[in-house]
This record gives structure tokens, C-alpha cells and sequence, in this order.
């Protein structure tokens, strides 16, 4: 294992540098944050060893620069003089794996050390178990709002702390919490999920406590609850903000004792288990308003963040759809490519189902598309009328063998309710960027035209693509593809 040790002082980087290397790691050392940030760029890092405070710097820049660029999944230990529970958390919501106090011995940056070589030797092999796992949908994207996501995972994996996961319906919380405990030292135990708004109060209570033999009609056993199931492992409690307040507060009385007691028992068992949790309602809403409990708030989420609706990672569109396609194309079947006039609708639409939407959505077409190419006619209804001011446009386009990617815009339509009796109208501004679209695929991308058709002057007509975030040179390429 590769190791960095930042201090600058001198005599705590020879202490820790000839201590690791007596454990046989090699060690480099850096007596300040911008040599370490330039040693990072130019040499591979597992551990990094960096002291809080040094110089005029920041206290965390060291730290902020390996989470965010330099090297994401390097583990990285800060060296502190001034230890507290709030400058541990703050080290571990910045991105840190563990903090260690001067003056520390030579036993404790050893198993330091020890213990982070076998975390990443069990995130090795728990990254190998979830590859070859089937069921476990993977998390696919590279906008900058996933990439944040990536680096939450990241930094929070191999922590035990409780983490709440927010965001809309279909957002795939319960896939992140999957692979936040795939890649943790608790991988090899039980992942026990539950959703908290499926079930009636008192059979959700029997679900996660358990019950005695005669707790109550029906009952002619001892039964583990689900905290019990999931010792030693993880326990999501899915949509938790849907919880009654009468069964939050049995809630709250679990986490604070850290034991809970079977309905119709006495006997307490002590937890040993991480608790995640998600939630596609704004808790801290909640909280404000007195529907959630802020003492379960505070409980539940140690470490919480919000993954990102599919309308704020549009550009994640292109590498979803054929990724999906191929997991669901049958493989006696040929592999599927997409034309222009398919691709266009599919980016258009709003997807308010977001990625699990979607993933219904591509399993229909790649089990039910006939030849090798997705056309118009393939997709379901509601995408093709969804878009249907394109469809005069895109039918005048030839069916060629092309994937296209006509434009990308962030979606200025927000997500409706179908069944509302004015679903069906839409925003002046989303039919301004529909028609300024068609233009510009008449025009070949060429802006001049366009605006002489719109009949604005060049200026008007760039702020109109700027404002919609219309890519025009993708335009441009895919008329070239379709000649």
C-alpha cells in the first residue's frame, strides 16, 4: 500500500514515516498541502497521513483537493492536536476515513494503518461480489450531480454512521444504499430492507421488533424482527418519513438504548447493526412543520444528501438508455441501436418516473422491438405524444442506422400529474424550445436562418439557445450522420 504523510513538522513526519515503513509500506512524505496536492497528480496514493493545520492554509485543503480531484479513492486519516466529537464529524462529512490526536503512539498509527490496508482489501472484494451479483441495479452516470453522489459513496462506505438518502420516487435510493453496504467491512452480512409506508402501523411493528410466543392472537412462535435479521449487517427502513409520530417515537426510544425488546417481551437483545434510511419527502420540511420528530432526525441521519431527480442529470440520458437496452436485450436476440428520430423523443420526454421509469421503459422496447434498430413506433405512447410538436420534424428525417443525440437541455417542464385536466397543455417557454428545435434541424444548426425564420436578429436567437441549453453542434452532427 502506497502511503502519503503530510505534516510540517518534521519530526512527526520521520515518526511516521520510519514507523510504516517498519510495517513494510511505502511511505512518501510532503511538508506541505500544495506539495502533497502536486504528488498526488503525478503519484498513485491508497493512504493518506495529513496533518489539520499548517502554515497559512486551510484546514481542510488537503483533504478537499484528494476528495474532489486528485485522487477520490485514496483514504485519508488527518493527524489533529484539538480532538472533538463536532471536529470528527466535520472530518468525516469532508471526506475523511478517520482522524487520529497528537501525540499519538506508535501502536495506534500502526493499527491505523493495519486497519486501512484490510478496509480496502474488503471494498476490493466486496466491489467484485456486487459486479457479479444479479438484481442489484448499477448506478450509471457522469454528470456532475452523480459524481457527487459517487463521492458521498465513496466517503461513507467504510463509516458506520447512519446515513438518510433523499430524494424523488425513482431516483434509485435503495440501489445506493445497497451499494453503500456492498462496499463496507459489513458487506458479508445481512442488507434487510423494509418500506415503513407499505405496511399498517401494528404489523410494521411486529415486521421490525419481533414478537413472543402468544403476543397476540395468531401468534404460536417466537419470531426475530427485522433489527434482529439484520445483525452485524444493514437495516433500511425505506420512505421512513412516512412513519405515524406515535411509532417514530418508538423509534427514537430503540436508537437511544440501543436495544430493542420483542412485542410481548421483556427481554431486551442489544443492536449491532448500521441504520440507513430514505425518504422521497423533504424531512427537514417535515421537521419544521411537526410531522417528524427532529430527536429521530437527528438520529437518523448523521450523514444524509439528496440524490438528483433524472431532469438535473439530463446528460446521463445518452449513457442510460443503451446500457439498459443491452442488460434487457435478450441474448438470442440482436443487439440494439437507436435511431435519430427515437433518440430525440426519449431526451425530450420529462421521465417524471426518473430512472426506475426509465428502466421500465427500455426493458418494454428491448424485449419487444422486433429488428435491430429502436424507431418511433417502438417506444411507448406516452414518450412519443409527449413530444409529439417534434414528430412532423423527425418523421421528414431518414431512418438511418444512426444513434443520434440531437440536443441537450435541462428539462423546463416539470413533472405532472397524467391524470390532471391540464396535463396535456404545456408551458409557453417548453413550446418555444420545442419549435426552436425544429428550426434549427431544418436550418442544419445554421443560427443565421434560424434567426431570419424566427425573424429575430443573431443576438436574440443565441440568448434563446443559451437559455434553453440547446447543444447546436450536436444538431449539426447528427444532420451530417443522417445525409
Amino acid at each position: 500500500m502506497q502511503i502519503l504523510v503530510v505534516d510540517d513538522d518534521r519530526a512527526i513526519r520521520d515518526l511516521v514515516r520510519s514507523t510504516l515503513r517498519e510495517e513494510g509500506f511505502d511511505v512518501t512524505v510532503a511538508a506541505d498541502g500544495e506539495t502533497a496536492i502536486e504528488m498526488g497528480r503525478r503519484l498513485p496514493f491508497d493512504l493518506v497521513f495529513c496533518d489539520v493545520k499548517m502554515g497559512s492554509g486551510a484546514d481542510f485543503d488537503v483533504l478537499r483537493a484528494f476528495r474532489d480531484e486528485v485522487q477520490t479513492s485514496a483514504d485519508i486519516i488527518l493527524m489533529t492536536g484539538h480532538a472533538s466529537l463536532e471536529s470528527a464529524m466535520d472530518a468525516v462529512r469532508g471526506g475523511a476515513r478517520d482522524y487520529i490526536v497528537k501525540p499519538f503512539s506508535v501502536a495506534e498509527l500502526s493499527n491505523l494503518a493495519r486497519s486501512a490496508m484490510e478496509r480496502r482489501r474488503l471494498v476490493r472484494a466486496a466491489s467484485k461480489a456486487t459486479e457479479s451479483e444479479s438484481g442489484y441495479p448499477d448506478l450509471i452516470g457522469k454528470s456532475p450531480a452523480m459524481n457527487e453522489v459517487f463521492r458521498n459513496i465513496e466517503r461513507i462506505s467504510m463509516t458506520d454512521l447512519a446515513v438518510l438518502i433523499s430524494g424523488e420516487s425513482g431516483t434509485e435510493k435503495e440501489a445506493v444504499a445497497r451499494t453503500i453496504h456492498a462496499r463496507s467491512p459489513r458487506a458479508s452480512q445481512p442488507f434487510v430492507a423494509v418500506n415503513c409506508g407499505a405496511l399498517p402501523e401494528g404489523l410494521l411493528e411486529r415486521e421490525l421488533f419481533g414478537y413472543s410466543r402468544g403476543a397476540f392472537p395468531g401468534a404460536a412462535s417466537d419470531r426475530r424482527g427485522l433489527f434482529e435479521e439484520a445483525a452485524g449487517g444493514t437495516l433500511l427502513l425505506d420512505e421512513i418519513t412516512e412513519l405515524s409520530p406515535g411509532f417514530q417515537a418508538k423509534l427514537v426510544a430503540v436508537l437511544q438504548e440501543g436495544e430493542v425488546r420483542r412485542v410481548g417481551s421483556s427481554v431486551p437483545s442489544r443492536l449491532d447493526v448500521r441504520l440507513m434510511t430514505t425518504a422521497n419527502r423533504d424531512p427537514e420540511v417535515l421537521v419544521a412543520t411537526g410531522l417528524f420528530r427532529e430527536d429521530l432526525m437527528h438520529r437518523i441521519s448523521m450523514v444524509s444528501f439528496r440524490l438528483p431527480p433524472l431532469r438535473e442529470r439530463s446528460g446521463d440520458i445518452d449513457l442510460l438508455i443503451p446500457s439498459l437496452l443491452a442488460r434487457y436485450r435478450p441474448v438470442t436476440m440482436p443487439a440494439l441501436r437507436v435511431s435519430p428520430e427515437a433518440f430525440v423523443c426519449m431526451r425530450a420526454y420529462s421521465w417524471p418516473g426518473n430512472v426506475r421509469e426509465m428502466r421500465h421503459a427500455m426493458q418494454r422496447i428491448a424485449t419487444t422491438a422486433s429488428g435491430n434498430i429502436v424507431r418511433l413506433a417502438d417506444l411507448p405512447d406516452k414518450i412519443r405524444t409527449a413530444t409529439g410538436e417534434l414528430d412532423e420534424l423527425l418523421h421528414e428525417m431518414p431512418s438511418q442506422d444512426v444513434v443520434g443525440a440531437a440536443w441537450t437541455a435541462k428539462a423546463s417542464v416539470p413533472a405532472r400529474d397524467p391524470n390532471h385536466p391540464d396535463a396535456a397543455w404545456l408551458p409557453l417557454g417548453e413550446i418555444e424550445r420545442r419549435y426552436l428545435v425544429r428550426v434549427l434541424y431544418h436550418t442544419r444548426g445554421n443560427k443565421k436562418r434560424a434567426a431570419e425564420i424566427l425573424g429575430v436578429d443573431r443576438k436574440t436567437l443565441s440568448r434563446m439557445v443559451e437559455r434553453h441549453t440547446i447543444n447546436v453542434g450536436r444538431i449539426k452532427r447528427d444532420v451530417r450522420g443522417l445525409r
